[in-house]
């Protein structure tokens, strides 16, 4: 028997990403590579585990299971849940805007 935990269909790779995400955030795809332990040690591995892991980060968005924004060349994400805490936080604080 196998649990759905309510999330779409996530490979192992997904999952472990999106676990760091939630536990990291907001980070990005460079910043998700030293978190596994990978070689980012020249311009080349750089290069190749940030498109890496980007790929994934870019899964996970189009499952909007994270958030994500542009900063200079780095994608930075967050978990999706960070916008309800912010709308919370807007709302007890009197803000109104979310």
């Amino acid at each position: 028997m196998v649990l759905n935990s309510g999330y779409p269909d996530l490979s192992v790779k997904e999952k472990q990403v999106l676990e760091l995400v939630r536990e990291y955030w907001p980070v990005s795809a460079l910043e998700i590579a030293e978190h596994f332990n990978e070689n980012i040690s020249s311009r080349e591995y750089k290069k190749r585990h940030s498109t890496n892991y980007s790929y994934y980060l870019k899964k996970l968005i189009s499952k909007r299971l994270i958030l994500s924004k542009r900063m200079g060349n780095s994608l930075i994400v967050w978990p999706l849940e960070v916008e309800a805490y912010r709308a919370i936080h807007s709302i007890i604080n009197g803000g109104g805007n979310v």
